[in-house]
């Protein structure tokens, strides 16, 4: 099964289209629920591109500054 589906399944709500689900430790072969997080596509970017590996609470505390800050309507 897609780990999109998957993660929407697990959490029973769906992801918006312009986000993605991020393997924590960056192992596309761990779909362990743990290990998967729905984040915006920007993030994710940012995520890969500039910082590596930051464990869920760290990410969390991005998702919640993104909200705080650039008012994205689908953070809840």
């Amino acid at each position: 099964m897609n780990y999109r589906k998957y993660y929407e399944r697990k959490n029973n709500k769906q992801i918006p289209k312009d986000w993605d689900v991020h393997h924590i430790d960056f192992n596309h072969d761990n779909n362990e629920i743990k290990n998967l997080i729905a984040i915006p596509k920007v993030l994710h970017v940012f995520i890969h591109k500039d910082i590596g590996y930051c464990d869920r609470n760290e990410i969390e505390k991005m998702l919640k500054t993104l909200k705080d800050n650039k008012g994205y309507k689908d953070l809840k």
